[in-house]
């Protein structure tokens, strides 16, 4: 079951798409495939589906092919068959998915230790220290730049991807609640209600426990009254 699902998923990212990077300014770099290597994306550079494309400070690219577009700001990672559009039942398949080997593995060891923490409409301020090699960071970066072009179902999912390879990135609740936001959006009140109890156990700010105990409020009473 699990390796039909996983192949489920597969099907559409095997399916070559080619997309271009334009407007490139400052640092933007790719790597194909497993590869460490990364080089240098200029201006009409063609990129695959299995393409990963980072910034780096001050630097932007836009991408596109002929059914999609995002706009990559500074500091992020993301990998190029992310950027697609998803449905609710892809995403809930998706997260199944997720839910099935994201178990913990004996004697595993966490890939990053990073806690910095990078802004986004709600509020928080981009940190000036970020360290090139944060790349947990960066990916989740990405997931919000996906959100914020459209692609709300596939940052989610790119977002849980690398809490799974970053696990100590799942302690930063700035993260974490703008994407169980979108589960809230997308009606997936189980699913979000998870999120916000998870997060509701971390290191909080004000604003951040308030907000986070009334959407679990709304959420109970929600299913309750469903």
């Amino acid at each position: 079951m699990k390796t039909f699902l996983i192949l489920l998923l597969l099907v559409p990212s095997i399916i070559a798409q080619e997309f271009k990077a334009v407007n490139v300014k400052g640092s933007v770099q790719y790597r194909s495939g497993t590869s460490e290597v990364w080089a240098e994306v200029k201006e009409g550079a063609a990129l695959r589906s299995d393409d990963f494309v980072t910034t780096g400070a001050k630097s932007s690219v836009q991408i596109k092919n002929s059914n999609n577009i995002i706009n990559l700001e500074e500091f992020t990672a993301v990998s190029i068959s992310s950027i697609k559009t998803m449905s609710t039942d892809d995403l809930l398949l998706a997260l199944a998915m997720e839910d099935m080997i994201n178990a913990p593995k004996p004697n595993g060891k966490n890939n990053s230790s990073s806690t910095a923490v990078y802004g986004n409409k709600e509020g928080q301020g981009k940190n000036p220290d970020l360290k090139a090699d944060d790349f947990g960071i960066k990916r989740l970066n990405g997931a919000i730049q996906l959100a914020e072009n459209g692609f709300k179902e596939s940052a989610v999912v790119f977002a849980k991807e690398t809490y799974r390879k970053y696990p100590d990135l799942k302690q930063i609740p700035s993260y974490r609640i703008f994407f169980a936001d979108i589960l809230y959006e997308k009606g997936l009140y189980e699913e979000s209600l998870g999120e916000y109890m998870y997060i509701a156990k971390l290191d909080l700010s004000k604003e951040e426990k308030s907000k986070v105990e009334s959407q679990i409020q709304s959420i109970n009473k929600i299913l309750l009254n469903n």
